[in-house]
């Protein structure tokens, strides 16, 4: 990057025609690439320090001096979580992870209507922006009258983010805190030498607000930061204290192949038979650990209807509530099964829904709410995949069968589940962070499809689902 970089700013020597506007711009364009030059060697010192402590650190795993299995276990289980918490920081060190987000409308847009719709809850109140970024969410509060709005953020970010603030004219209000927010409240300081959280003694947080939220709404693990904040610092919400957002829900529907990611696409490919690499898509979005995805799945993939399967009260949910598992049913959304019909669901879609509600307390506070579901406007979260194992009813081309419980493989697309008329899918959905990195999701799923009587419910086929959303 920084060679393409000198290589766009370099070379060209100036003809003596150049006037003296054509040469500030030069100048001021060299000292453009220079400052971001000086970032990116920056970043790459950083990079090559953390990679050179994980090197290290491996070798002391693998050495003959260990004394024992438990003792190299018991290293490993002290290692993952700085190591997972250096990636996870350093990547929102990056400007287009910041831009994407800004940039998508759904997700700013709310935020700032959420605040700025509702002064009353802001006005002389003392916010807490966790994980701020560039302090837009900070200026947003900032702008509703909030007497002090205190930033935290344990990336390098932090520092443009004080710029912002005090560039828009809120540096009196806005104190931007570099550091982990858990260390910050134990008055440990953060990567900028500030020691613990500006807040006088006795001062409590009134609102805390927060972009927190991952792909499945829990990807990345930040919440349970933000609930111990809300825990340790926030006046209690039966005294007017609240997270805003205030609610989380998550959703599943089922949703068909529509990018022939598995059925015709290896058919003919430039007039060439490539089925046998049916098998090893199938395998690849299966059986790797890192088999669930992330996309927009257009409306009209969609075969069933969207079903709630979790809902999080913001103020009041535990973090053991986190993990969670629930029931779920899915019925053929109207026409995707008729009597010659049936509707293939190749996968499940996970989505949430985000609200700002107070209106239970407040009649007269404005709600405002979003969905990442597949109806809605696309968001940067997009949709997260989770993908049926075709082998489970079918032969496919190269002769690998795996038949699904009880079927004989009439049961879809390339062996993807069906949906006849009048027939149901049901199960039990279960999300919970990964045991080796808590910032990644582990799904496990069971299923059975069927019809559902008084009483009774006729089973037709029925299999399992296991993947993980890896970083």
């Amino acid at each position: 990057k920084m060679a393409e970089i000198e290589a766009s700013g370099g070379g060209g020597g100036g003809g003596g025609g150049e006037d003296d506007d054509d040469a500030a711009a030069s100048s001021a364009t060299e000292r453009t690439l220079r400052s971001r030059i000086a970032s990116l060697e920056e970043q790459l010192t950083r990079a090559k320090a953390c990679i050179s402590s994980l090197a290290a650190e491996e070798e002391e795993d693998d050495s003959p001096s260990s004394s024992s299995a438990a003792a190299a276990a018991g290293k490993r289980k002290k290692k993952n979580p700085a190591d997972n918490d250096t990636y996870y920081f350093s990547s929102y060190s990056t400007t287009h992870i910041h831009r994407a987000m800004l940039a998508d409308r759904v997700r700013t847009s709310s935020y700032e209507r959420a605040i700025m719709d509702n002064p009353a809850l802001f006005r002389d109140k003392v916010v807490l922006d966790v994980g701020c970024g560039t302090g837009v969410l900070s200026i947003f509060a900032a702008r509703a009258g909030a007497r002090k709005v205190v930033a935290v953020d344990n990336s390098d970010v932090a520092r443009e983010a004080n710029e912002i603030v005090a560039l828009n004219g809120y540096g009196d209000v806005v104190h931007v805190i570099r550091g982990k927010l858990e260390d910050l409240m134990e008055g440990r300081g953060g990567g900028d030498k500030n020691l613990g959280l500006p807040l006088e003694e006795g001062e409590r947080i009134d609102v805390i607000v927060s972009e927190w939220m991952g792909y499945a709404l829990f990807f990345e693990t930040m919440l349970p930061s933000v609930m111990l904040a809300r825990d340790r610092l926030m006046v209690s919400p039966e005294e007017g204290g609240t997270m805003y957002p205030n609610r989380s829900s998550v959703y599943l529907e089922g949703a068909r192949d529509g990018h022939d990611i598995v059925s015709n696409y290896w058919e003919n490919v430039h007039g060439i038979d490539m089925t046998p690499m049916k098998a090893r898509v199938v395998r690849e979005l299966t059986e790797d650990e890192n088999g669930a995805d992330v996309e927009v799945v257009p409306d009209s993939h969609v075969v069933t209807d969207r079903v709630r399967i979790a809902d999080f009260d913001l103020n009041k949910c535990a973090d053991e509530e986190l993990d969670f598992e629930a029931p779920f049913v899915l019925r053929p959304r109207d026409g995707a099964a008729d009597g010659q019909t049936a509707a293939v669901v190749a996968k499940l879609v996970v989505s949430f829904d985000i609200d700002f509600d107070l209106t239970h307390e407040d009649p007269s506070h404005s709600p405002v709410s979003f969905s990442t579901g597949c109806q809605s406007e696309p968001t940067h979260w997009k949709q997260t995949i989770l993908w049926f194992d075709p082998r489970e009813g079918k032969i496919l081309a190269n002769g690998e069968s795996t038949a699904a419980e009880g079927e004989g493989g009439d049961e879809g697309d390339e062996g993807f589940p069906t949906l006849r008329r009048g027939e149901i899918m049901r199960g039990t959905f279960r999300m919970g962070r990964n045991a080796k990195n808590p910032r990644e999701m582990d799904f496990r799923i069971k299923w059975e499809v069927g019809r559902d009587g008084e009483g009774t419910f006729e089973r037709r086929l029925g299999g399992s689902l296991r993947t993980k959303l890896g970083a």
